[in-house]
């Protein structure tokens, strides 16, 4: 067994794609935009045909394989924690109706033309003077266009049909509360307390806004806080941990290394690496 790993987020085209003969078995999110091409995968032992001018919408963990090269095909793939600070679209990736099946979804472009795609996402992409936090913009915005028109597109009543109001004034309370604090506080019941509700009314009202339990709400946007700083900026990493809310340096690098895989130091010293990978599992 033959395995690459890929990482986050990155645009591929797939005009040379003997790589993508691999079985990708990838635990983030896929989008395969067909462009001009007809384009023809296998997912979890089937196949589908995508044609022309056509989004194909994959969730994270569904084997797929493409087995030919195309002219203008395009694939986009990413890691929710791209949208923890931009929390409608990760209500809609979590809980819309765009990764819900785990054979995929297929949405006709009528919205996006190739060239346009090309040459504002594709192209600026693969520009080697842009840098990363550049790069990882243009995805976000690529994304976003896409779940909103198509959106759009299939339902507009879709989104707010599918929240209980009561819930989502819940989460809404809780996001405000956050971007008040001065720091992030990793202890619910202090949001609970100043909200009076319990722990689990909290808990099962972003659950059900955007599908993870508060506490993993608030790890996600102390990461992506952090990453930024860390890619972004050469402050301290000393000073950053006391920004995210750890009083001690250590406990910061920790917490950080459980959820990345990386130290501070290490994910800074990488954060301008210009290629990100996916995972290949050789048939």
């Amino acid at each position: 067994m033959q395995k690459k790993t890929f990482r986050d987020w990155a645009i591929y085209r797939l005009v040379n794609s003997n790589e993508f003969h691999y079985q990708i078995d990838y635990s983030g999110y896929s989008i395969i935009y067909s462009a001009l091409d007809d384009v023809k995968i296998n997912i979890l032992e089937e196949e589908v045909h995508i044609e022309p001018e056509s989004f194909y919408f994959i969730p994270p963990n569904s084997r797929f394989q493409i087995k030919e090269s195309f002219n203008s095909a395009v694939i986009f793939w990413f890691k929710i924690e791209l949208f923890v600070n931009r929390l409608e679209f990760l209500y809609q990736i979590e809980k819309g109706i765009f990764f819900k099946k785990t054979g995929g979804l297929k949405i006709k472009n009528d919205f996006l033309p190739y060239h346009q795609l090309i040459n504002h996402y594709y192209k600026p992409f693969q520009e080697k003077n842009i840098n990363k936090l550049l790069k990882k913009n243009i995805v976000i915005n690529f994304i976003e266009f896409v779940l909103i028109r198509s959106l759009v597109d299939s339902d507009p009543t879709l989104e707010e049909s599918t929240k209980n109001t009561f819930e989502k004034k819940i989460a809404d309370e809780f996001v405000l509360l956050i971007s008040n604090e001065p720091n992030f506080v990793f202890n619910m019941n202090h949001y609970s307390d100043q909200m009076n509700i319990t722990k689990r009314s909290l808990d099962n009202a972003v659950q059900a806004i955007y599908g993870c339990s508060a506490k993993k709400f608030i790890t996600g946007k102390a990461l992506e806080q952090a990453k930024i700083m860390l890619r972004g900026s050469a402050v301290p990493i000393k000073n950053i941990s006391q920004n995210i809310g750890f009083s001690e340096e250590s406990n910061f690098h920790n917490f950080f290394k459980k959820h990345t895989g990386y130290t501070p130091r290490e994910f800074r010293t990488n954060a301008n690496s210009t290629t990100p990978e996916v995972d290949f599992i050789h048939l």
